[in-house]
């Protein structure tokens, strides 16, 4: 090794003896940095015969800008903080998704709206948008929310935030040479992706390929109130309908770990947790383990609002439960009064435990954090992947979310990364070699 020369990002080293030696560590230690960096960066975009989807650089544009939503917190959008953000861009896709209707007997008929209605569906589409495709709505995961359903307020905000994201940045060339956009719904469920694996949840499955509806009116219908005190309703909407087992269905509703309910979009105000930018298991643990009390409030202009609220030292905290995630759980009906759930048993105040075939997972998903985020992966993948029509994945051979890049000018690794993150392996190994 006396007299090796290396020459590695345009540096050259030449060793010539001990002194030297001193001052090529300095510079070789200042190169490690950036290569761990590139190879922590490696995004597999190329598959084993060197192939990769063609809107897989654009799609890593896209996931770069709403990922710098995150550290954009200027107080300018109603979600308030970065874990409201997060439970509003994961909120979109679901309420997208959950309409879908596999034989498309419901979403197939041409519905009545006025011209009011026809306003609130157009998702502030542009003239800008006629490369993207579009089909008749059959609901699921198109690209397109019931607006001027009430379940659906608030949903506005989130499609302007990633709309113009989607105009400038998630334009590719198809193979047949054609200039066209990803779709709202592949952008919508690549932001979902993005905030969970943001909050330290599992990585997800991503693909492309949805086709956007143009009209989506009165499919905000098909979503289940959160004020139902029906297991069976919730069985009826994702169960029978969108064909996802019990347990898939509980891990779904855990991400209400993530942002909050806001009193003028909803009629409920605060978070699930202490802690919503966190994607862990508190849902599932305090919703068990905690005291709630029953509170009834009627709030114009969604009518009757039920919460179960935490409290301390007798005052009520702003974390809450509504309706819908108490009866996972718990039996709150049935020709008895209760008005607590979790925490200890006290006889005359305390609701009985549920018997219906949701309950036990709540008590899995609390015991087992990782049972939840495995099963909460599947279940996420199978919800947004529910369209008529054929996905691809973006990020080959693995299929999940892209990584989001260091900034414009390094969009070149998403279909280099591979190559970039094994040459930076193998330096890293042939530098460690020198220097020890």
């Amino acid at each position: 090794l006396n007299q090796l020369n290396l020459n590695f990002f345009g540096i050259e080293i030449e060793n010539q003896g001990r002194e030297s030696r001193v001052e090529s560590e300095k510079m070789i230690s200042s190169c490690l940095p950036l290569l761990l960096i590139l190879a922590s960066r490696t995004n597999h975009a190329i598959a084993s015969d060197g192939s990769h989807h063609p809107s897989s650089e654009a799609t890593a544009k896209v996931a770069n800008e709403i990922r710098a939503l995150l550290t954009a917190d200027d107080g300018s959008g109603s979600w308030g903080d970065r874990g409201d953000l997060m439970g509003l861009l994961v909120r979109l896709p679901f309420h997208d998704a959950a309409t879908f209707t596999p034989d498309n007997a419901a979403a197939a008929a041409t519905p009545t709206i006025d011209a009011t209605n026809t306003v609130a569906n157009a998702t502030n589409m542009t003239d800008n948008d006629t490369s993207a495709p579009s089909s008749t709505a059959v609901g699921g995961s198109d690209g397109c929310v019931d607006l001027a359903s009430l379940e659906n307020k608030g949903l506005q905000e989130a499609i302007d935030l990633l709309e113009p994201i989607r105009l400038q940045h998630g334009s590719y060339t198809d193979p047949n040479g054609d200039e066209t956009l990803l779709s709202r719904g592949d952008v919508w469920a690549l932001a979902g992706n993005l905030m969970i694996e943001s909050a330290g949840g599992p990585r997800l499955e991503y693909k492309v390929g949805r086709v956007d509806a143009s009209d989506c009116a009165g499919q905000g219908e098909r979503h289940v109130g959160s004020e139902s005190t029906s297991s069976k309703q919730l069985e009826e909407s994702f169960v029978n309908t969108l064909g996802l087992t019990h347990s898939e269905v509980v891990a779904l509703i855990g991400a209400h770990v993530l942002g909050k309910a806001t009193r003028e979009i909803s009629g409920y105000e605060g978070p699930w947790v202490e802690t919503n930018d966190n994607f862990t298991n508190r849902y599932f643990v305090d919703m068990i383990h905690i005291p709630w009390n029953k509170q009834e409030d009627v709030v114009e202009p969604f009518g009757e609002r039920t919460t179960w609220r935490r409290f301390e030292s007798m005052r009520p905290r702003e974390e809450l439960m509504l309706q819908t995630d108490v009866d996972l759980a718990f039996q709150t009906t049935g020709g008895y009064y209760c008005s607590r759930i979790g925490g200890d048993f006290q006889q005359g105040l305390s609701c009985p435990n549920a018997t219906h075939s949701f309950a036990e997972y709540v008590y899995e998903f609390a015991a087992d954090e990782e049972a939840w985020r495995d099963e909460f992966a599947m279940a996420w993948a199978k919800l947004t992947s529910m369209t008529t029509e054929d996905l691809e994945c973006v990020v080959l051979p693995d299929c999940l979310t892209p990584m989001a890049m260091v900034d414009e000018e390094s969009s070149a690794m998403v279909v280099t990364g591979a190559t970039i993150g094994w040459w930076s392996s193998l330096m890293i190994s042939i530098l460690m070699f020198y220097l020890y």
